[in-house]
């Protein structure tokens, strides 16, 4: 550094300590608004297609030899590869976590008729279903 220049500069206008009090209460109530739109945007949505069927859903356990198969009411189907399981509140389960477990969903098949795509039920999920039926 030079000889004679102070090496002590100023602050910039934008992290003066007076302007950060004046943003303060502001950013106190964008920081409100957005916890109450998270704590909104937190109710699960569901978006399960009208003409999936219901059903009792066993899983196989996996094993390395076979694929792996699904019971559905009773009767055997194959899993395709993609299979999407939801749980009831619309995150993405392991077909492993819940394999030999008999779950309540509503369900797709694809082209081949193997399970595509499932939704766990909830219980009012099951009491909304059976008061269509």
């Amino acid at each position: 550094m030079p000889a004679g220049r102070d090496a002590r500069r100023e602050a910039p206008e934008s992290v003066q300590p007076g302007r950060a009090r004046r943003l303060l209460p502001a950013l106190a109530c964008a920081a409100a608004l957005l916890l109450g739109a998270a704590s909104a945007m937190a109710q699960p949505v569901r978006a399960i297609p009208d003409d999936a069927q219901a059903a009792r859903l066993v899983i196989a356990t996996p094993s390395a030899g076979a694929p792996q198969t699904a019971t559905l009411d009773g009767k055997t189907v194959g899993v395709a590869p993609g299979l999407r399981l939801f749980g009831s509140d619309n995150q993405l389960l392991a077909s492993a976590a819940v394999a030999g477990q008999k779950l309540p969903v509503r369900y797709k098949l694809d082209l081949y008729g193997q399970l595509l795509t499932a939704w766990v039920l909830s219980e009012p999920e099951q009491k909304a279903l059976k008061k269509k039926s």
